[in-house]
């Protein structure tokens, strides 16, 4: 991870600072993963503090969707294609949220939308 982060940050892509459960991570700043210093704002990395919690600390890593490609490519060429995926996460809204949303979207009174988003009967 630390290696394609370090190649997308050498090559102009931005990259995000770094979120997920692993971000506070000491050895993850270290390595560049992300660029928030724990112990400047002192923060625990609580993942490996708390007993009770038994996954892995996870990192998401963002890039900026102009050199996203860049970057698969990058560690396609160095780690081999079948090494390679994308993860990709799917939400829905339900029909009254997407009413609402949308009239704020485009200025649309609170209560005009509202009184629209109830007019909604059927539920996906």
């Amino acid at each position: 991870m630390a290696d394609f982060i370090r190649w997308a940050k050498s090559n102009g892509v931005p990259v995000g600072p770094g979120r997920g459960s692993g971000a506070g991570s000491l050895v993850a700043y270290s390595l560049g993963i992300t660029d928030l210093d724990p112990l400047r704002y002192a923060l625990l990395f609580e993942r490996f503090l708390n007993p009770e919690r038994v996954s892995m600390p996870d990192f998401d890593v963002d890039f900026c969707q102009d050199g996203r490609e860049r970057v698969i490519q990058y560690v396609r060429q160095k780690y081999g294609e079948n090494c390679v995926s994308q993860i990709v996460t799917f939400g829905t809204m339900s029909s009254k949220a997407v009413i609402r949303d949308v009239g704020r979207v485009l200025d649309f009174p609170y209560g005009l939308c509202d009184r629209l988003s109830k007019l909604v009967r059927w539920k996906a």
